[in-house]
């Protein structure tokens, strides 16, 4: 089975529902697909409408079954990027 990262892109047009793509998660993907690129990782990266965790977002999942990370920025890719590394590996 391909691995992958999901990256959710949920949006709600009501600012007092928080959501991950009103919190960055679209700038994510371009980062997380460079920062990917760049370590020769092969893993695919999918929207995903929705993690279910949108308080607390941007939100990324490794899949199949794999780690969630919450409240995901730019200072968190090295962790995501360590992360994905050992998700491969299994």
């Amino acid at each position: 089975m391909t691995k992958k990262i999901l990256v959710c892109t949920n949006f709600r047009a009501n600012p007092n529902n928080p959501s991950c793509a009103a919190r960055g998660s679209k700038a994510m993907i371009t980062a997380l697909k460079y920062a990917l690129a760049e370590k020769n990782m092969p893993v695919t990266i999918e929207e995903s409408p929705c993690l279910g965790f949108c308080e607390i977002g941007p939100n990324l999942r490794l899949m199949p079954s794999g780690e969630f990370f919450h409240g995901v920025t730019d200072k968190d890719l090295s962790a995501v990027i360590i992360g994905t590394k050992k998700f491969l590996e299994q």
